[in-house]
């Protein structure tokens, strides 16, 4: 991706950036707020983000742009990233079921009990996944795997305890549900018997993590969309003024809601489908090439 891409009505494109599957349906508007994905777009294989991204998120700053992350984690599994990317937010996490921002949590959307219980009963039905609960404080698991551990690592904690029921839980919320799946080969099966529950559920991948995939289970019309509507509210910005970023079938939400949807080089066919543009990949420091045409007003015509 080198060079200037023709942009609408001839104008071009920055260095770098081409026209996504969506391009046409764009109407450019000068984004005040950014949403990037963490995992792929932020981060690649390393723990923190690269120089290059961190230099740009800080220009975005000084450009008055907000910049905010979007992803399935806790806010404990994020908080060295959060720290060395100093960026104002608001911040979505589990997925789209917490949106925060100044420190504080804005926006949450929570399972109850039973939907905690009939997940965990699911778990007992195979051997080829486990189950994580997401509370405000932490997380439970529904054994101590160790098939997991590599999981436990990227979030910093293992598992605060075991899960039996859904009352273990007390008056703690639940923000999320994810499924560890050990094999390839489960994913399928998992989301099959996760679609005759009333959540809203979806696949996820890491590469740091790459013997391992997640499913996520969160609240019905839970996802990162809607929290990024509710965070543009939080900013009393329209959807217009707002951009997305991301690389996997967890960003088509906020992809969906962007007035600006952008898509990493490394992005499968459907998601790039679904961008108005598309950047380099992560090797490559596509989200700070994004950051920086955003931050500029490059992308106004």
């Amino acid at each position: 991706m080198t060079g200037t891409s023709p942009g609408m009505d001839g104008i071009g494109l920055a260095p770098g950036i081409e026209p996504g599957g969506r391009f046409d349906q764009w109407s450019p508007a000068r984004v005040r707020y950014v949403v990037c994905d963490v995992d792929g777009t932020l981060v690649g294989p390393a723990v923190n983000a690269s120089a290059e991204v961190v230099a740009a998120i800080a220009r975005a700053r000084i450009a008055d742009l907000r910049v905010g992350y979007a992803t399935g984690r806790m806010r404990d599994a994020v908080a060295t990233l959060h720290t060395q990317l100093d960026a104002p937010g608001p911040h979505i996490l589990h997925n789209g079921a917490e949106v925060r921002a100044d420190g504080r949590t804005v926006a949450a959307w929570t399972l109850t009990h039973a939907e905690v219980d009939a997940l965990l009963a699911f778990d007992q039905e195979r051997d080829d996944c486990y189950l994580e609960v997401y509370t405000s404080s932490g997380y439970l698991a529904s054994s101590m795997d160790e098939r997991a551990r590599a999981h436990w690592d990227i979030l910093g904690a293992q598992p605060r305890g075991v899960i039996r029921t859904g009352s273990d839980l007390g008056d703690d919320p639940v923000l999320k549900a994810t499924f560890a799946a050990f094999t390839p080969a489960a994913v399928g099966g998992i989301l099959e018997r996760l679609a005759t529950l009333d959540l809203e559920t979806g696949a996820a991948g890491s590469p740091l993590t790459p013997g391992l995939s997640f499913i996520n289970a969160t609240r019905r019309g839970t996802d990162k969309g809607a929290a990024l509507r509710r965070a543009a509210q939080h900013l009393d910005l329209d959807v217009r003024e707002v951009a997305a970023i991301g690389d996997a079938a967890n960003d088509l939400s906020m992809l969906a809601v962007a007035g600006t949807a952008i898509a990493m080089g490394q992005a499968p066919p459907e998601v790039r489908a679904a961008a108005h543009l598309v950047v380099p990949d992560v090797d490559a420091h596509g989200v700070a090439i994004a950051l920086d045409a955003l931050g500029s007003g490059a992308l106004v015509p």
